[in-house]
């Protein structure tokens, strides 16, 4: 019997634990840093995206944010965490380049988590720049909710989102995707004139992390982003397992020994919250690792709130401009919630039992369809 497998997942749940530890550990001095710096908003959202006064969500985020004055970028635990983990046996590895116990260690390779983590840094790098700007005495551009404005927003995410697609589709020549299974599979489709659907990687990978990073706003309650984004990304660590991918499953593991300690601090009442300095990052990695480990038809399921709170924005912005009324009596899902009248912990928690139900059939799917 191999036991390689079981070997590399006793490292894997060690890293976890490892992980969970170090951000632990650094938080306090973290959350420290933040309130002195005061990094929080100085001023409430006042105007959603299409310039219209904000009513309903206007007290949610007075009470919330501009009052209690609780730092942003909380994310930096998550992100700052896993690549000091991952750098730390990269480094080894590069003064000790037989040690075969480091080999082991080890869970940097430019196959499998070079862009993973390329892709985790270069967006919380971005996030961290609107979270910056926003806590910023003169207030950012509250008209897309502080920081930088959405349009930059945008095209950063895309530039980042077209990398990684021409890097799939000529260095890694990635063109097994499998959108439906059983379906419809990328290399499959079909274009005239003859030309060749390989280079359709790269849109799919731009229309992926883009409807991804739109999700970020689910960072809205205390613990509400952390608690949804761990059952995920557990999936997505047992499907990497599964298929062989060992690197990235490690990865995702740090990750989430990461999440889980933010998770720690940010329940409510929180000590700081995410921020686009973690939720960018960890939502783009995700959307990276599925196009590699070829799962990318798991994150509607097992992302499912994600999808939500993505298209009631979209579904609330478009018939405002086009119906002129609002379909919800706040958007994103979750302030809709709200406004009925759950209370913030009940939105939470059963935000939580939802993901991990939806994330637990996206792993069956993804282990039944290979």
């Amino acid at each position: 019997m191999n036991s390689i497998p079981y070997l590399e997942a006793a490292k894997i749940f060690s890293y976890t634990a490892l992980s969970f530890l170090l951000a632990m550990w650094w938080a306090p001095s973290l959350i420290k840093l933040l309130n002195w710096l005061k990094f929080w908003k100085k001023k409430s959202r006042d105007i959603d995206t299409m310039g219209h006064k904000l009513k309903v969500t206007k007290e949610f985020y007075d009470n919330d944010e501009a009052k209690t004055q609780i730092p942003r970028a909380g994310g930096l635990l998550i992100w700052i965490t896993t690549l000091v983990f991952a750098t730390i046996f990269w480094i080894a590895l590069k003064i000790e380049p037989t040690n075969k116990i480091i080999q082991f260690l080890n869970f940097v390779s430019r196959d499998q988590t070079f862009i993973p983590i390329g892709t985790l840094f270069f967006g919380s790098v971005m996030g961290f720049i609107d979270d910056a700007l926003a806590t910023l005495e003169t207030g950012g551009n509250y008209k897309s909710g502080g920081g930088l404005k959405l349009s930059y927003r945008v095209v950063i995410v895309t530039i980042i989102s077209l990398l990684i697609g021409f890097w799939f589709h000529f260095r890694l020549n990635l063109v097994n995707v499998n959108l439906i299974p059983g379906i419809l599979n990328l290399k499959d489709i079909q274009l005239p004139f003859g030309w060749y659907s390989d280079w359709l990687i790269i849109p799919a990978v731009v229309i992926t992390l883009l409807s991804l990073w739109s999700s970020s706003v689910i960072d809205g309650f205390d613990g509400l982003a952390a608690g949804v984004f761990i059952p995920i990304y557990l999936c997505f660590s047992g499907l990497a397992f599964a298929r062989g991918y060992y690197d990235i499953a490690t990865f995702l593991m740090v990750m989430v020994g990461a999440i889980t300690a933010y998770l720690w601090f940010n329940i409510a009442p929180a000590k700081f919250i995410m921020g686009d300095t973690g939720a960018v990052g960890v939502l783009l990695t995700l959307g990276v690792v599925a196009f590699l480990i070829d799962a990318v038809y798991v994150v509607p399921i097992a992302g499912f709130l994600l999808v939500l709170t993505s298209a009631s924005d979209v579904i609330q912005i478009f018939s405002r401009k086009v119906f002129k009324k609002k379909v919800f009596l706040a958007a994103p899902f979750h302030h809709h919630l709200e406004a009925i009248g759950w209370s913030k912990n009940q939105i939470v928690i059963r935000y939580w039992l939802t993901s991990i139900i939806c994330s637990v059939l996206g792993l069956a799917l993804g282990l039944i369809v290979r």
